[in-house]
């Protein structure tokens, strides 16, 4: 019975290449569920305690800082492997994590403080922190999947890795929903849900050591060494990579711009609608903690909706319509719900945009764009990757927080400019597609 619903959720997935996804399905179930909740309520620290006219320049900051971190994460790939790399980032960002929790408990520097100022550090470093939690971690570990699997494999087994993933934001998100119920608790509920995030963080790294403990290492082979006519070729290749290798390939190697292409796009145009309801929001609701639970509403209907969808669909139109298709048709839709937003602008229509530009993301584009990296050797997966998660992402969200800070609250200009960027997206995002599915059909490496 319960292989009748596996087979019909996500493929022919039995055996050890079962109990592989199934393993990293639960170490995403750590990785997204936290970061959802790290993700709401520093949106919500932000606004209350420096106040939402400052976030484009908070995203600028962010940019800068994501490079000095895609140069150490690059060097760090070279000296460690991919297993210590992981223990040593969720070491590191739990123990920042918790310096953050003391200080959210401070009366005076942390949350019991209502004022919205722009010297409120505590506002800014939180926002930096989380993002290069998103840009570091979640790059890494979408890169070690990605070294770990085949294209066919992929189509089955990311699914599943989705909706653990998924699940994990919604299990996390219903209890940070409950804990920001009450607004008045604000200012020690908010100190609980980062305490909650970051520890549960911390069961990424026994889960990776059992991952290679328990599974057997034929199920662990990547791409690049079942294309056995160019494996030492590529291998070769890859030992000798410096750290600006990564930012190299992205500026000369079409396929990998590609993909930097069909990110930079979504960021700006998600960094640019996620501001317009940053901005309703507060407006709207006066109180911090109205705020608060508004973005915490918002946030367990992204990952309800994504849940259903990576349950249902994510492994489903991989199957039956290819990758081409996934990643054409997502900005397809988004780009019509952004016209029903610039017809009809409220608070209603930015947050069913949003649902989209979120939760559609998260279970139907990014494991297809995930899937682009299959067939690429391992300095594009690891260091290129890096940059295009990592800087890329910071890049494309400071380009639209500097079209917020141009634009305003104003929707008008940055409207007609995000329809236009949704109109090269999906050119891009088909020749990409194309490209792919032409290198898996000859079993070839892209290097």
């Amino acid at each position: 019975m319960i292989h009748r619903v596996i087979h019909l959720l996500w493929g022919d997935l039995r055996g050890a290449e079962l109990k592989k996804f199934i393993m990293l399905a639960t170490g995403f179930f750590f990785l997204i569920g936290p970061y959802w909740l790290l993700k709401t309520l520093k949106d919500s620290i932000f606004v209350n305690t420096v106040g939402p006219e400052h976030q484009p320049m908070v995203k600028i900051l962010s940019l800068i800082l994501s490079l000095p971190l895609v140069l150490i994460y690059s060097k760090l790939v070279d000296i460690l492997s991919k297993e210590k790399m992981v223990y040593f980032l969720v070491t590191l960002y739990g123990t920042l994590g918790m310096i953050f929790v003391y200080f959210f408990y401070h009366p005076t520097i942390g949350l019991a403080n209502t004022t919205s100022d722009s010297s409120r550090l505590i506002g800014w470093l939180f926002v930096l922190y989380v993002d290069s939690y998103i840009s570091l971690m979640i790059s890494l570990y979408w890169a070690f999947i990605n070294d770990v699997t085949t294209p066919e494999s992929a189509k089955k087994g990311y699914g599943l890795i989705i909706f653990g993933s998924q699940l994990g934001g919604v299990v996390f998100m219903l209890l940070g929903d409950v804990l920001s119920a009450d607004a008045s608790l604000y200012s020690t509920r908010g100190p609980l849900i980062c305490f909650i995030a970051v520890s549960c963080l911390l069961v990424i790294a026994p889960l990776t050591y059992l991952l290679h403990r328990f599974v057997n290492k034929e199920e662990l082979r990547s791409y690049e060494e079942t294309a056995d006519n160019q494996v030492k070729e590529n291998k070769e290749k890859g030992a000798g990579i410096s750290f600006l290798d990564g930012l190299k390939v992205i500026l000369t190697h079409p396929y990998v711009a590609g993909i930097f292409s069909l990110i930079f796009f979504h960021e700006v145009i998600s960094s640019v609608m996620n501001y317009q309801m940053l901005w309703l929001a507060k407006t709207t609701y006066v109180e911090p903690g109205l705020v608060n639970k508004f973005l915490f509403d918002y946030a367990l209907a992204v990952q309800i909706i994504a849940c259903a969808f990576a349950l249902i669909g994510t492994s489903f139109f991989q199957r039956r319509f290819g990758i081409t298709f996934c990643i054409v048709a997502f900005p397809v839709l988004l780009g019509t719900s952004i016209i029903a937003y610039l017809i009809a602008p409220s608070l209603q229509t930015i947050f069913y945009v949003m649902l989209i530009a979120k939760a559609i993301n998260f279970a139907f584009n990014q494991p297809a764009k995930e899937v682009l990296y299959i067939p690429t050797s391992k300095s594009i997966k690891y260091k290129s990757k890096a940059w295009v998660d990592m800087f890329g992402m910071r890049f494309a969200k400071g380009a639209g927080s500097m079209l917020n800070k141009l634009a305003g609250k104003a929707i008008g200009v940055s409207g007609f400019i995000v329809i236009g960027c949704i109109a090269v997206w999906i050119i891009l995002a088909n020749i990409v597609g194309k490209h792919f599915q032409k290198a898996v059909n000859e079993k070839r490496v892209i290097d």
